[in-house]
């Protein structure tokens, strides 16, 4: 297969090994005003926009209830911005340790670049954050030719409009050459709904949940086991194709192109 284009998914895709950074924001920020929120509670709509994610949480009674006895206000309205404008703040904090870029990106990014294949991201996070963002994965060689973020659509994820806009920018002729590489299943509905070849990512993935150095500290039956249980979620959820780690996509599209060759 000719591939026309790449594109990727930011925390736990990309970057932030583990998606955490995003769940660390979001923790910390409602913790800081009296609410505590599990990892669970918060991953369960991590794919939304962050002002609809906080919407989601605060349909929770005792978590609108206590942030709002800290903000001193009772319009949901408001209460929402200011836990936005929060969070915003803490991610920021967070930024400069989480932007480092996983394990096979490099490889993965030289791979497309020698072989002219453009490739850009989509986010469902803050906008603000990208500007950010892309400066600190610059200088790791990560230089996305297009951005594009739930700002520039109005839809998150499983929505395909962050997708098709990317495809579009990126001058992709036909979708079913793209590959869009994710770590959610909403990634996977997503790129499926464009039209799109999507790629499930296991290592790193906030599917999965664990930082780098929880994951290396398990035991290989362990890690096995895991990685069977992300298959199965990933296949469920409509993946094209699934993998460790990007080092092991840049091998799969070697592989298909000496084969294409011959």
């Amino acid at each position: 297969m000719v591939i026309e284009a790449v594109i990727f998914d930011w925390e736990g895709t990309t970057i932030d090994y583990g998606g955490r950074a995003t769940l660390l924001a979001f923790q910390r920020t409602f913790a800081n005003f009296g609410v505590k929120l599990s990892e669970s509670a918060i991953r369960r709509d991590m794919g939304l926009a962050d002002l609809a994610h906080i919407y989601q949480l605060l349909k929770d009674a005792a978590v609108r209830d206590g942030a709002a006895a800290n903000f001193g206000t009772t319009s949901i309205d408001d209460l929402a911005v200011r836990i936005l404008a929060a969070i915003k703040r803490t991610r920021l904090a967070i930024l400069p340790t989480s932007a480092q870029l996983k394990p096979g990106v490099r490889e993965l990014i030289a791979y497309l670049e020698a072989n002219h294949i453009p490739y850009g991201t989509t986010s469902s996070g803050d906008p603000e954050l990208i500007v950010d963002l892309l400066p600190l994965v610059a200088a790791q060689g990560f230089r996305p030719h297009v951005n594009i973020t739930t700002k520039d659509v109005e839809a998150g994820r499983p929505d395909p409009a962050m997708n098709r806009l990317a495809m579009a920018q990126l001058g992709v002729q036909h979708p079913a050459r793209t590959i869009i590489l994710g770590d959610t299943l909403d990634d996977i509905r997503a790129a499926q709904a464009a039209g799109a070849n999507a790629v499930g990512v296991i290592e790193g993935a906030s599917l999965l949940g664990l930082a780098k150095d929880q994951w290396l500290a398990l035991t290989n039956q362990d890690r096995q086991q895991l990685r069977w249980k992300i298959r199965r979620e990933y296949a469920a959820a409509g993946a094209d194709l699934i993998v460790n780690n990007a080092r092991d996509l840049v091998r799969l599209m070697q592989s298909e192109a000496t084969m294409a060759a011959n």
